[in-house]
This record gives structure tokens, C-alpha cells and sequence, in this order.
């Protein structure tokens, strides 16, 4: 081959290779088989045709074409590889560097999936295109950082303006604190004496209380000691009741069941009511009481009725283990006096109860009808029992009432206030009168199990009286319960026997009171106590009192 040849070929070849590189670097091939898109942007900020175009840093083409549009800004033709779609809601940005050449940059919302809707693959019309970002210049920063220096110069002018009214009033401001200061410590310095004061007079106060404490515990060792027999012997008691008390409820059981027992108190409480309606008849004809035979039926006809009821009385008793004596039910029961009219009178309009004689007519009710062995103006042998049985039912309702409720009267003398005691924390109740205090309680069922004690305390006084409101719960010699305790919400504890007893009782939660009494049982409704009122504070009181019972 002549050298001609070889150099012809050696430039052909040559062409060759700077053709191949110059199709790589501006990526002919890509934009030849890929497609193009147009984005629009304010300015090509020094952008150049064949300028990489990256995906999230990927390269995936280059610039084909940069168009200057009528209004100055530009229009950005970009070739893109195939196999790469650009997701719509894209952000194009031109990345301008301070060195090397500006490059565009695509960067896809983040989180999103393969299936997201991606840009048309062609150059769609200027209005629909995407809008690009320019990068932020030296000029905008210059500009930006100019505008800042302008306030900045601002904000000086201002501060040298009121600089003396700022540093006049940061004297004043620490003038003010020095006085503040200054009064702080001399109110610390007063208040650290006061507080040395109360401490040294709560430590005199507390060697007061131990003592007093020691004093009590010695005293309630002394009794337990002394008593200690009284104490087994009613341990030995408790054990006897507990069993007397299983085997009447054994028979409160049998006799509720008992169908006789429940019409007798039918019967019983339908002749209370009669009786009842008697007694309001009777307290008007007394005052026409005369010799007419017919107040005299009358007053025969209601000491019949009382009989009856009484031995309808006996006969409930009966059936709780008593002695029962109804007429015509039980054997060698009293008959009740026949009730009679005179000829020409108006009979009563008393019902004959059961148990009772029925009138005879034709007989008259005057004492010359008295049976065999009376004189007149005495009262005949059924009439005697009769009064009898009118006043053994009368004790009866006597104690049912006791049963039903029971009174409680209460007098009680305070000791004089310890020195220094009205400036502390002290009990509302516990002011500088000593008395007497009167207090009045009434039980509602005091013999049972469970029972309400409602009443007043300290009656007349200006300031301190109070009101309660318990229920109570009793276990044998034991009573505990809780409510309204001097007005407050309190509970109370006793224990008991025949001679003495031990009582507690803890109330207001604001001021928190405790109550020490010793009972000593003089009789059986009179009792001596003394104790502390207020224990658990310096401040207490001691108490001491009579108590009767009703």
C-alpha cells in the first residue's frame, strides 16, 4: 500500500474515532432512539446543549436544544434514554456549579411507587410543561444580604435612639432589686426567728405531751392489771352469750314460722288500735263521768277490751317461752267481767273481743248485779284482775318502749386551756369555755344488734354546739359505728363491761381529733367518765362528767 493510501486511511480512521467520541459525549445515539421532553425555565443560567440531565443522580440523557422565548425566559428541549420515565410532580432543577459546567437535575417526588403517573414522552405545548427551578445566584444572595445589612442598620439607628431610656431603666430595674434584696433578708431574718420561736415552744409542748402520754399508758396499765380478773371473767361472758344468743336465734326462727304466733300478732295489733281508740273516747267521757248506767257499761266495756289485750299479750308472750293466760284458749285463765245494759238504755257500741264475756241481756251494770260475796261501791274480783292485767301491760309497753328508744343525757366540765394554747392550731370545738357542757343523744333500738344514735352536743352554747348522726353496731360488750360525729364526719368505739369501759372517737378530717374517755358505771343508768378531748395535739383538754341514761 502506497503511503498516499495508508495516510488517506489513517484520516478516514481518524474522522472515524472523532465522530465515535463526539457521538458518545453528546449522546446522539440516546437522543436518536430515546425521546425528548420540554421544560420551562426562567433562565438556562449558563446551561449548554449536550449538558448531562440526571434522575435522582442517575444519568439518563442530555440537553438537546435551549430556545430564548419572547418573554426571556427559555425553553429546555431534553433528549432521554428510553427505559427511564420521569414521574410527573417532578422538580427540574439547573445545577450550576462554581466550577465546571451546569447540569440539570430531576428530582422525583419522595415515597412514591413504580405505577405513579409519569410525563408524556414528547414535548408537550409550553402552557403544559413542567416549570423548572433556577439555582440561587451570587446576585440574589448579594441582593438578599444587602436587605439584611439595610435592617440590621435599621434595628442600630433604633437601639442608639433609646439606648438612655433602656439604660436608665436597667438602673431603676436594679435598684429595685437591691431593695427587694435587702427586704428579703430582713423578712428571712424575721421569719427564721419566728420559726426558731414555734419550734422551741413545739418542743416544750411535745416533752409536755410525752409525759402526759407516759402518765396515761401508766394509769390504763394500772386498771388492766387491777382488773385483770374482771377482764377473764368477761371473756368468760362473752363466750356464755355468744351461745345464748345462738340458740335464741335458733328459736326466733322456729317461732317466725309459727302460723298461731302470726295471727296472734294480727290479733294483738288490731286490738292496740281498739285500745287506742278507746283511750281518745275515754278522755272525753271522763269529764261526763256520772252515776248514768251507760258511761258505767261504757268504762266496763274498755277494761274488758284492756284485758283482752293483755292476755292477747300473754299469749304472744307464750309463745316466746313466757306464761301464756288466754280466756277460752288457755287453761285456768281469768275470765273478763260481762258487760250489761239496763232495760230502756242504748247499749255500747264497744265490740266484744274475743276472750270476753259476752253482755246478758235484761241484766244492769249497777252494783246491784255484783256478784255473790261484793258489797256495794267495791269493785268486784274480775274487775281487780282486770287492773291488774291493765297495769302488767302497762309495764310491758313500758319496756317495749325502752326497747324502742333509749335517752341520753350528758354533762361534762373541761379543765382550763394551757398557757399559749389559744395562738395554736386548736380544735374549733375546743374554745376557751370550760363549761358545763350539756349534750342530749337519743338511741333508736338500743338493746339490737344495730341501732341510731341521733342528738346534740354542748345545747346553748354560741359557737361550739354540734349535732350527730351514727350508726352503731353492737357485739355483745363491743360497739363500734361511724356518720356524723360533732358535725363532722366521725367514728366512734366501745368497750365495756358491768363496772368500767373504754371509750374512743375520731372525727373531723380538716382538724384530725381524737377523744380518750374512761367510763366508770357507778349504777345501772349512772356513769362517771373523764378523759382527753383533742388527744393527739398540745394543745388537748381534759374532761370529766356525769352521764344518765332514760
Amino acid at each position: 500500500m502506497s503511503k498516499q493510501a495508508q495516510v488517506g486511511l489513517f484520516t478516514i480512521l481518524g474522522l472515524l474515532a472523532i465522530f465515535a467520541v463526539f457521538f458518545v459525549l453528546a449522546d446522539f445515539g440516546t437522543r436518536a432512539r430515546g425521546y425528548k421532553i420540554g421544560v420551562h425555565f426562567q433562565g438556562a443560567n449558563g446551561l449548554r446543549n449536550a449538558a448531562v440531565v440526571y434522575l435522582s443522580g442517575v444519568p439518563i440523557g442530555a440537553v438537546d436544544n435551549i430556545e430564548l422565548l419572547p418573554d426571556y425566559s427559555t425553553d429546555v428541549i431534553m433528549a432521554i434514554r428510553p427505559g427511564f420515565d420521569i414521574p410527573k410532580n417532578s422538580r427540574f432543577i439547573i445545577q450550576a456549579p462554581i466550577t465546571g459546567e451546569p447540569t440539570v437535575l430531576i428530582d422525583p417526588p419522595r415515597g412514591v411507587s413504580s405505577d405513579v403517573a409519569t410525563l408524556p414522552r414528547e414535548v408537550l405545548p409550553l402552557a403544559d410543561q413542567p416549570r423548572g427551578t433556577n439555582p440561587t445566584t451570587f446576585n440574589d444572595l448579594l441582593e438578599q444580604g444587602q436587605g439584611e445589612v439595610r435592617r440590621l442598620d435599621d434595628i442600630l439607628a433604633k437601639l442608639e435612639t433609646q439606648e438612655p431610656a433602656l439604660l436608665t431603666e436597667l438602673q431603676s430595674t436594679l435598684k429595685n432589686a437591691n431593695e427587694l434584696t435587702t427586704n428579703a433578708n430582713h423578712s428571712l431574718t424575721v421569719v427564721t426567728s419566728k420559726v426558731q420561736d414555734l419550734t422551741d415552744s413545739l418542743q416544750k409542748n411535745l416533752s409536755v405531751a410525752s409525759n402526759n402520754v407516759v402518765d396515761l399508758t401508766g394509769s390504763l396499765d394500772d386498771v388492766v392489771k387491777r382488773d385483770s380478773g374482771q377482764v377473764d371473767a368477761l371473756l368468760a361472758q362473752l363466750t356464755t352469750t355468744s351461745r345464748s344468743f345462738g340458740e335464741t336465734v335458733d328459736s326466733l326462727r322456729d317461732v317466725a314460722t309459727n302460723p298461731r304466733v302470726k295471727n296472734n300478732l294480727v290479733n294483738t295489733t288490731r286490738d292496740f288500735a281498739l285500745t287506742a281508740k278507746t283511750f281518745a273516747e275515754i278522755t272525753g267521757d271522763l269529764r261526763n263521768v256520772t252515776g248514768n248506767p251507760q258511761t258505767q257499761n261504757q268504762l266496763r266495756d274498755t277494761v274488758a277490751q284492756l284485758d283482752a289485750t293483755a292476755q292477747k299479750v300473754d299469749s304472744l308472750a307464750g309463745q316466746f317461752g313466757g306464761t301464756s293466760n288466754v280466756y277460752g284458749v288457755d287453761p285456768g285463765a281469768t275470765p273478763a267481767p260481762a258487760s250489761t245494759t239496763e232495760p230502756g238504755t242504748v247499749p255500747t257500741s264497744k265490740p266484744i273481743l274475743p276472750g270476753t264475756a259476752p253482755a246478758t241481756p235484761g241484766k244492769t251494770s249497777d252494783s246491784s248485779n255484783a256478784p255473790a260475796g261484793t258489797s256495794p261501791g267495791k269493785p268486784s274480783r274480775a274487775t281487780a284482775l282486770s287492773a291488774n292485767r291493765l297495769a302488767a301491760l302497762k309495764d310491758r309497753l313500758n319496756a317495749f318502749a325502752k326497747d324502742l328508744v333509749q335517752l341520753q343525757v350528758r354533762v361534762g366540765e373541761l379543765a382550763p386551756q394551757r398557757p399559749g394554747s389559744a395562738n395554736r392550731n386548736v380544735s374549733p370545738l375546743l374554745t376557751s369555755d370550760r363549761g358545763p357542757q350539756s349534750d342530749f343523744n337519743l338511741f333508736v333500738l338500743p338493746r339490737a344488734r344495730t341501732g341510731l344514735e341521733v342528738g346534740f352536743n354542748d345545747i346553748g352554747s354560741s359557737g361550739t354546739s354540734s349535732a350527730n348522726a351514727l350508726l352503731l353496731n353492737r357485739s355483745s360488750n363491743f360497739t363500734y359505728g361511724g356518720g356524723v360525729l360533732y358535725s363532722r364526719l366521725g367514728l366512734t368505739a366501745s368497750l365495756a363491761n358491768r363496772r368500767i369501759g373504754v371509750e374512743t372517737r375520731a372525727y373531723d378530717l380538716r382538724h384530725p381529733t381524737i377523744d380518750q374517755y374512761l367510763n366508770l358505771f357507778a349504777a345501772p343508768k349512772l356513769q362517771l367518765f373523764g378523759g382527753e378531748r383533742d388527744l393527739t395535739h398540745a394543745s388537748r383538754r381534759t374532761v370529766f362528767g356525769l352521764q344518765f341514761e332514760f
